[in-house]
């Protein structure tokens, strides 16, 4: 190209490539002399044509040595400099590597910087920051907001604080005097404290007049990046950390639009941006230009060997309030979001966005906040806690685990790792010890074991068979069916095939489940009781082997025949069992556990599942008011619960326990009692917890305090999931490990624990870390394990019937769907997998099913993406 311009050209010609598009053109030539500015352009552009020429330097030798020209010099901008145009051209990649601190769950040190940034105004961008900042000081965190907004102040005003703004105070004043003197003057004299009893702070803009526009006229952020420049900016948030009252974020206001001012902001002095926009197309271009500028960017904390980049996190705001209409407007932005950061690969060179409903918010229109002249006068919403925990989640502690604030000595961490042990596996394959051990009474677990409790409900991992084991160890305990494998299974005990040939013998006399059920229950009591009455009118002794040796299922099947043969056999079983009531001096619970794979897993033994549990609650109900002595005790899948007919169903429902663990602190105790078998871990809680009036190893873990429970949790497992990500561990476990329908499982937290402690073992071996015995990142990788173990069993233990169901929601792939995907998909079995937890139905207008959830203790498993997932 430069031989083409030197061929028609007389003088220098310099051709260079721009570090962003295009290339750039200087010349000095006298064949310039007495053409335009536009006609030179025009003349070097014909002579490239199809060239994109982003930036001319044309000159006549005369005006070359006028501004001392000696010879050309097109050298490269700096490509990274936090300006808009380079910025923006930085965001032109198909792919951006990002390095977020929050990719390896770190923290930064204090101050945390966030600019809150707005392409256009009216968005609620600075409500949202004065919100955030009223919510992170009341958690105890020092807060100094800056009001960069130059050409617009208003943070003052929200405050509540503009009378308190003096002439020469502010931001404009000290950058002013920075540009002069390279120094930046005491902050001390410009900082306001906004609330007594909270550390919240503001560096107002300054206090507008006069004075004020003619200082920020002569502002230039764009000449504070070049070469040996005195840099203002960057000396203002150096100046931040010498405050007395030191702060611990920093939030800063930035002006709207492409501000000279707002480009070092987002692109350079802050450690997260959290972008604010409303959803219309309008929004959408500029919006998504700036994003990928934000991805291409380094923060002020990057070094050669460790580039940083800001994190991202948006805000979709003010979106109508109405549910159906913010969901709309949530959809679509979470679909913009996914596009612009499709880009976006972190340093393993995978997606850099696991999910971005960690990373936007969308807050609907509140009328008490529109109308509000000040912050300080109304009660913020939940709404803006996110926002507040997407920036203290990248805050580091102040204290860490291997800083302990007492003189007492404390286990080390690798002590208390090694010892750890979750009892992640099922209730049936737990030794009686372990199960001891772990065991934790709550209301509804008490509530369950409680002998007038007739039913006992649950899905499956929650906790009914450890329930059924500890009812079982009592002497007075009659177990009449029970789970193969444990010691309480006996040789008689029914199964499936023994099922199957009661049916057919119900069928061939014409009775019914709720009549053979009194006859299985009164020979198991004779198996359990051998002193209690026998049955007079029985056509051959019962209860004794044929064969000798132990009581076979072939003998409890012969025996239940002869006594159904007699014609009036219904009501003599019912006679017998309240004759052996009579004659027992204490109480006895009849367990009924296994019945929900007892019977098999076919179709047909599922309907003759159904059938036997629907008559057997048919007898205890009739039966269970007439015996004193004998208490029926039946546990039940909850499914099967909600599918079989019962007379007087309301009556048993009246008499029965649900184990849903629908009180979060009660699960984290859980996670706490089994840690609690560890020594080291004991005393490593002990002495950081243990008050003069409160000894944790006199209470059991289910009496103590939530303040207890919850800071043993820190403990072990951290307080964040540190980087912005959900912001409290407990948060987190708790909504990743939740079914559909809002319940948990012990069994899976008890397997996230498991988990986690063998991958903080691997993690602690190369990279030490101090702040809690299991990190967060050791917790949301084991999450994976957890959701393969979740499906398994819902899949083969509990209901195969769902397999087309699986297989289907494979094939659509993302979660929420569109409730067309499953038209084609039987009505009965969309409905089963709403019953057990695996579809959330997502209601539109009148209440019909609009989309249905998979909730992320299954998505993972079924190798789903969350829509807006990237």
């Amino acid at each position: 190209m430069e031989q083409a311009l030197q061929a028609s050209l007389t003088g220098q010609v310099r051709v260079t490539a721009d570090p962003f598009a295009g290339i750039r053109v200087a010349v000095i030539s006298e064949d310039f002399a007495g053409m335009t500015p536009r006609s030179r352009r025009e003349r070097v552009q014909t002579l490239l044509p199809n060239i994109e020429i982003v930036r001319f330097e044309l000159l006549t030798p005369a005006e070359a040595e006028f501004m001392e020209h000696e010879a050309l010099d097109v050298a490269a901008v700096q490509a990274e400099l936090p300006l808009w145009p380079e910025a923006l051209a930085g965001g032109r990649a198909s792919e951006i590597t990002v390095r977020f601190p929050s990719e390896d769950y770190g923290t930064l040190p204090a101050p945390v910087v966030s600019t809150f940034y707005s392409l256009r105004g009216g968005v609620g961008r600075s409500t949202a920051l004065a919100h955030a900042a009223r919510i992170i000081a009341g958690q105890g965190l020092t807060v100094l907001c800056i009001d960069m907004d130059l050409e617009a102040p208003g943070l003052a005003s929200l405050f509540d604080v503009e009378d308190r703004v003096t002439e020469g105070m502010g931001v404009v004043p000290l950058l002013a005097a920075a540009e002069m003197s390279g120094e930046i003057d005491t902050l001390e004299d410009h900082v306001l404290r906004v609330t007594e009893d909270a550390g919240l702070f503001l560096l107002p803009a300054g206090c507008p007049g006069a004075e004020y526009a003619r200082l920020l006229s002569h502002l230039d952020p764009s000449a504070w990046y070049g070469e040996d420049e005195i840099n203002p900016l960057r000396l203002l948030v150096e100046a931040v950390s010498g405050l007395a009252e030191r702060p611990d974020v920093v939030l800063i206001d930035s002006r709207t639009g492409i501000s000279p001012l707002a480009a070092p902001l987002l692109f350079d002095v802050s450690d997260i941006n959290v972008i604010a926009f409303y959803p219309h197309p309008q929004a959408k271009a500029g919006t998504r230009a700036l994003t990928r500028a934000l991805l291409a960017a380094k923060s002020r904390r990057s070094t050669d060997e460790n580039p940083c980049t800001p994190e991202v996190r948006f805000i979709a705001s003010p979106v109508p309030a109405t549910p159906e209409v913010r969901e709309l407007y949530s959809e679509r932005a979470q679909e913009w979001i996914r596009e612009w950061l499709s880009v976006a690969r972190n340093s393993a060179g995978g997606p850099a966005f696991e999910a971005l409903e960690e990373i936007v918010q969308v807050i609907g229109y509140q009328e008490t906040l529109a109308v509000s002249d000040s912050v300080m006068r109304v009660q913020g919403t939940d709404d803006f806690s996110v926002v507040a925990d997407w920036v203290t989640g990248l805050v580091e502690p102040r204290d860490a685990l291997g800083v302990p604030e007492v003189e007492t000595p404390e286990p080390s961490k690798a002590d208390v790792l090694a010892s750890l042990q979750f009892a992640g596996e099922t209730a049936e394959n737990q030794e009686l010890e372990e199960l001891h051990g772990t065991f934790l009474s709550t209301a509804d677990v008490d509530r369950a074991l409680a002998p007038d409790t007739v039913i006992v409900i649950g899905r499956k991992g929650t906790g009914k068979t450890a329930v059924f084991r500890r009812l079982a160890e009592a002497s007075t305990a009659v177990v009449v069916t029970s789970p193969p494998g444990l010691d309480t299974h006996r040789s008689w005990t029914p199964d499936a095939d023994v099922y199957s040939a009661l049916e057919a013998e119900l069928r061939d006399r014409g009775l019914e489940w709720r009549q053979v059920w009194p006859a299985v229950l009164g020979l198991s009591l004779h198996q359990h009781l051998s002193d209690i009455p026998l049955p007079s009118w029985a056509p051959e002794p019962i209860g004794v082997p044929a064969a000798g040796g132990s009581y076979l299922k072939t003998d409890l099947l012969n025996d239940v025949k002869a006594l159904l043969s007699n014609p009036q056999a219904p009501l003599l079983v019912g006679q017998w069992l309240q004759e052996i009531d009579a004659s027992l001096h204490e109480t006895h619970l009849l367990l009924f556990d296994a019945l929900d794979t007892g019977f098999g897993n076919s179709d047909n033994d599922r309907k003759r599942r159904n059938d036997g549990v629907s008559g057997l609650l048919t007898a205890a109900g009739a039966l269970g008011p007439q015996l004193r002595r004998l208490k029926f005790k039946v546990l039940l899948r909850e499914d099967i619960w909600r599918e079989v007919s019962v007379p007087n169903k309301s009556h048993l429902t009246a008499r029965s326990a649900r184990l849903s663990w629908s009180n979060k602190m009660d699960y984290l105790r859980i996670a706490i009692k089994q840690a609690w078998r560890s020594e080291p871990f004991r005393q490593l809680v002990t002495t950081r917890l243990n008050k003069p009036d409160f000894q944790l190893e006199k209470t059991p873990v289910e009496y103590w305090p939530e303040e207890f429970v919850r800071n043993a949790w820190v403990i072990l497992a951290s307080e964040r999931v540190s980087g912005g990500r959900t912001a409290y561990t407990d948060n987190w476990v708790w909504s990743r490990l939740a079914d559909a329908n809002g319940d948990h499982s012990p069994r899976a937290l008890a397997q996230m624990m498991t988990a986690a402690v063998e991958l903080e073992r691997g993690f602690e071996a190369g990279n030490r870390y101090s702040r809690s015995i299991i990190r967060p990142r050791a917790l949301v990788e084991s999450l994976d394990e957890v959701s393969d173990s979740a499906l398994d069993a819902l899949q083969r233990d509990e209901f195969p019937e769902l397999d087309p169901m699986f297989t289907r929601l494979r094939e659509i792939g993302s979660t929420p769907f569109a409730a067309e995907q499953l038209e084609d998909t039987s009505p009965d079995l969309v409905r089963l997998a709403s019953d057990v937890g695996l579809l959330e139905v997502v209601s539109g207008p009148k209440s019909k099913a609009e989309r249905y959830r998979v909730p992320e203790l299954y998505r993972k498993s079924l190798n789903m993406t969350r829509k807006g997932q990237l």
